[in-house]
């Protein structure tokens, strides 16, 4: 008896410790330095918890979907540092890139309260992280912000706002190159 029970404990350990490597938790994080963008975004602001911002995320692709618009790729711009700014006061931008082919519905977009924001190409330090789930969004912020952290003191780079592009399967983390 006691060996069937320690049997179902260990397949139950293997299978979160295998769910867990599955969403993230042990890749690695490579830090390079590259161009990002051109994009063209369409979003909401929102100040508050950046854990609810997938909330706001899914609830815009909802909108947008059902005007007609097929938005493969999502993204979050994340203003403030979390330790930094209190929790209630932390300011972002999310929703879904805009391809081109959308331009001639900006207008519409923007009467219906949504913000079009371009941004030019930009010198950046960039991850490519896993993205599997939405455990895969938490083990990018415990894993991808601190080894940033580290890299932006160590390179002397201003602290900037960070965009989060959400493919298929990446979690793309980049943030602007400025020298202090």
């Amino acid at each position: 008896m006691l060996k069937k029970v320690l049997i179902i404990v260990a397949v139950i350990i293997l299978v979160f410790v295998g769910y867990l490597a599955y969403s993230g938790f042990f890749a690695s994080v490579n830090i390079t330095e590259g161009d990002v963008g051109p994009y063209k975004f369409v979003g909401k602001e929102y100040v508050g918890d950046y854990r609810f911002s997938g909330e706001h995320q899914d609830s815009i692709y909802k909108d947008l979907t059902a005007r007609g618009l097929e938005l493969t790729e999502g993204f979050g711009i994340y203003r403030d540092n979390p330790d930094e700014v209190a929790t209630e006061n932390l300011r972002s931008m999310v929703g879904r890139v805009l391809p081109e082919k959308y331009n001639d519905r900006i207008p519409e977009l923007e009467r219906e309260g949504y913000i079009i924001q371009d941004m030019g190409k930009t010198k950046s330090v960039i991850v490519a992280f896993p993205f599997r789930n939405s455990l895969s969004i938490l083990a990018s912020v415990l894993k991808v912000y601190p080894k940033l952290n580290v890299y932006f003191t160590e390179k002397g780079y201003e602290d900037v706002p960070s965009l989060e592009i959400y493919t298929e399967d990446e979690i793309i983390i980049s943030m602007e190159i400025i020298k202090e």
